[in-house]
């Protein structure tokens, strides 16, 4: 990734005008529609928090993207998962959508957010109680998350997102290697 030294990752501010914003196109119509139409809404009514990769070789593109919110999940749904009594109710913080631009993909930027995401995750949790990191996994994009740690909460059944979750200690394992 060392070609990458062109990008920019910055909180997005619903304020600004991004260049390719409304273009964004990651291949996923519920994504590329979020971003166009709702990111800006939702980033202003604090129902997430988004994170936005720039290429500022091409004007400040908008090409890669990530939400964040707090989240919590039912332990029911942790039990084979989980090592011991939990409460009934889990924190945790949940990444609702992240997407790459198609003209950017194959160099590496879904991995470089995916570790930005766990590492504010690990810094929340500094703070606050967190247990994990859960998702609802899209079906192009069930591999990568298996890739990087997360366990499906129940079996893939596509088109269906999966729901998935990533444990608190396995990101900070991952992150130190």
């Amino acid at each position: 990734m060392s070609d990458n030294g062109h990008l920019v990752l910055e909180r997005y501010n619903p304020d600004k005008t991004y260049i390719n914003q409304k273009q964004f196109d990651c291949e996923n119509r519920r994504i590329n529609k979020f971003v166009s139409g709702s990111l800006k809404k939702h980033v202003r009514q604090n129902l997430s928090q988004c994170f936005v990769l720039l290429d500022t070789s091409n004007n400040d593109r908008f090409i890669g993207f990530y939400t964040l919110s707090s989240f919590t999940i039912n332990a029911s749904e942790l039990e084979a998962l989980s090592k011991g009594n939990l409460p009934s109710r889990i924190p945790c913080s949940r990444l609702v959508m992240l997407g790459v631009d198609k003209a950017y993909k194959k160099r590496g930027l879904g991995k470089l957010l995916m570790q930005s995401v766990m590492l504010k995750t690990l810094s929340a949790a500094e703070q606050i109680g967190i247990y994990g990191l859960f998702l609802d996994a899209a079906e192009d994009a069930y591999t990568f998350y298996i890739d990087h740690g997360f366990l499906p909460l129940q079996n893939k059944v596509d088109p269906k997102p999966t729901p998935m979750f990533l444990h608190i200690e396995t990101m900070r394992s991952s992150l130190q290697k």
